[in-house]
Formats: C-alpha cells, sequence, structure tokens
C-alpha cells in the first residue's frame, strides 16, 4: 500500500489505537488472583493509602530480584534528559517492567511490585518524583478507561481533549515528559497533509528543505531522537512523494535516472541493484497475469458448458503454462478464491 496513504489512516487515528489499548489492559488483567496466593499476603497500598508513597514490605523484597535490565537501569538523571529528547518513552519503559510481574499478578500487584522497584533502586527525591510521576498515570489510566468521547467529533478534536484531560492529572511539565513525543508525532501527523497541500508547487530540492524545517519545528526537542529512528526507506520513499510533482513533468528516461539517483543516496549501488530487480519481476509478473486473465476470459467465452471440474482443470493447465509453475498457478489460484470471497461478503 502507497506510504501516503498508510500514514494518512494508519497515523490519523493514533488517538483511537491509544484509547483502545487502556480499554484492553483494564480487560486484560482480573482484579482477582487465586486463593492464598503469596501477592495476597500483602496489602495494596495502592488502594489505600493515602499519599500513594507507602509500598509493602513484601513487594520491597519480592522486586529486588525480579526486574532485570541488561547493563543496569538507567540513572535518574539519564532517564529525565532521554525523556525530554524523546530517546525513551516512559510509558513504554513503564510496560517493559510490567511484562516482568509474576505471572498471575493483578493489574494493582504488578503495580506495585513497580513501585517497590522505584523505592528499592532509587533514592530519596528522586524515588518521589519517579514514584509520583507512576501515581499520577495510575490515575489517569484507570480514568481514560472509563472516559467517554464525543461520537460525532474528528480524531483531531478528540485527541485534543484527551490531551487535555491528561493535564487534570499531570502538571504541564510531567504531561510533556510523559507524553510529550507521542503528542508531537500526532501534531505532525494531523497537520502533515496541510504542509503538503501549502507545498505542491514548490520545487523538489525546496521541499526538501521546508520538510525538515517543519519536522523540526514540530517535534523541537525531540527532532533528533526521530530522525535516528527513522527507517531509511521511510525517508526514502518521503523523499520521492515530496518530489512526486516534479517527477511527473519529467521524461519517462529523466524520471527513472532521478529515482535511481534518489535510491543510490539512500541504499548504495547495490540496494539499487536489488530493488531494480524486484521492481523488475514485480512488472514481468503484473504482464503476465493481465495476459492469463484475457485467456482465461476467452477459453470461459469459447466453453460456456464445461463441467466444473474439466473447466477447474483446464483453466489450472492454462495459469501453470502462463504462470511458469504449479506452484505460481495454485498460489494464483488461492489468492483469487480469496477475493472473490471477500467480494461476495461486502455485497
Amino acid at each position: 500500500m502507497n506510504r501516503k496513504i498508510v500514514l494518512f489512516i494508519g497515523i490519523g487515528l493514533l488517538f483511537l489505537a491509544f484509547y483502545l489499548f487502556y480499554r484492553l489492559f483494564t480487560q486484560a488483567h482480573p482484579t482477582t488472583s487465586s486463593e492464598g496466593s503469596e501477592n495476597d499476603k500483602a496489602k495494596t497500598y495502592f488502594s489505600q493509602a493515602s499519599d500513594g508513597f507507602e509500598v509493602d514490605p513484601f513487594y520491597l523484597e519480592s522486586s529486588k530480584n525480579l526486574f532485570q535490565a541488561d547493563g543496569g537501569f538507567l540513572k535518574f538523571d539519564e532517564i529525565m534528559a532521554r525523556a525530554r529528547t524523546g530517546e525513551i518513552n516512559l510509558v513504554s519503559e513503564l510496560w517493559a517492567l510490567r511484562r516482568q510481574c509474576p505471572e498471575g499478578s493483578t493489574r494493582e500487584q504488578c503495580n506495585e511490585y513497580v513501585k517497590a522497584f522505584l523505592k528499592n533502586e532509587y533514592s530519596g527525591d528522586e524515588a518521589n518524583k519517579l514514584i509520583s510521576l507512576l501515581n499520577s498515570y495510575l490515575r489517569y489510566e484507570e480514568a481514560m478507561s472509563h472516559y467517554e468521547l464525543p461520537a460525532n467529533a474528528s480524531n483531531e478534536e478528540k485527541y485534543e481533549l484527551v490531551k487535555t484531560f491528561r493535564r487534570t492529572f499531570f502538571s504541564k511539565d510531567d504531561a510533556d515528559l510523559v507524553f510529550g513525543l507521542e503528542e508531537a508525532t500526532a501534531d505532525f501527523s494531523f497537520n502533515r497533509r496541510k504542509f503538503l497541500d501549502e507545498t505542491k508547487n514548490v520545487s523538489g530540492d525546496e521541499r526538501m528543505r521546508q520538510y525538515e524545517n517543519y519536522r523540526k519545528k514540530t517535534f523541537g526537542d525531540y527532532y533528533d531522537s526521530v530522525s535516528a529512528r527513522e527507517p531509511k526507506f521511510d525517508r526514502y520513499e518521503t523523499e520521492l512523494e515530496l518530489r512526486n510533482n516534479e517527477l511527473a513533468k519529467m521524461d519517462p528516461t529523466a524520471k527513472e535516472s532521478k529515482e535511481r539517483e534518489v535510491r543510490i543516496r539512500y541504499f548504495g549501488k547495490d540496494g539499487n541493484d536489488r530493488m531494480e530487480k524486484v521492481a523488475r519481476e514485480l512488472k514481468q509478473e503484473e504482464e503476465r497475469e493481465n495476459q492469463l486473465a484475457k485467456e482465461e476470459a476467452e477459453f470461459l467465452r469459447k466453453n460456456p458448458n464445461l463441467k466444473t471440474d474439466e473447466k477447474n482443470r483446464k483453466l489450472m493447465e492454462l495459469r501453470t503454462q502462463i504462470l511458469g509453475s504449479k506452484e505460481s498457478a495454485e498460489e494464483y489460484s488461492r489468492r483469487k478464491q480469496y477475493e472473490s470471497e471477500m467480494k461476495n461478503q461486502s455485497e
């Protein structure tokens, strides 16, 4: 599928995926555990303590050998610095810890293990700051699972409501620390189409320059981390998209030369050669299938009274002959059957 369509659909529904994420979590983690479980011997302070900072000694002791990290855990200052630049995502880090909770832990029990880990791993004000962020996130997470959004609002409007809702649980600085990268990514996605429309008549090189300035302005301190993580193939497709107007005006030879230049810049000569080979193979496959479709239609026109078994046998022979192998013919037949079934279901 064209990357432009993927961005328009997939990222445009970023909030909806995020919203469902909380719904699924609350359903996937039962609030009761088996009678006599070790976890049940401990008091759950998350729901009972007034300040949210107490942790039962059971969890403090159990968590010492529970959480593991290759090369050790980040220091407090490293966590703060990397979260501010988008090198780490605090919500993702929380879920990485949750995945290490003992099997059978309830949601609250797992949160207590995480809180105990923070109290053991960090000290004084550092531990309190991290636990404060965790407590705010847990309250927000619980409230989010019950938060209803207006059905007639656009995805962008819904996301703005969620951003406002978050800041009833977090200070502005803490909300930026926890959700800043995600919110910048959403803002970039929602406004990307507007940028493309406004620059559609700009030359390719200038459009590329303006696009990077737009990314820098939108992502701010996150720009370097976002750029470092961006797949090479995505950058390549973005450049082709930004140059699509000028490419459309070129004659076929000049267009092919420019596209080859861009591919070599991203993937090197060997990478370009492999991509051109794949493109040729896909083109040949498309031509064979177009030829096959014509010959099948002609065969069926000339043989309207064939019995089903005989018709299918003859069609398979024709497909094998044109596509080059029995395996290709069988794969083509399965695909056509699937497409036919999906079409019938949609009617």
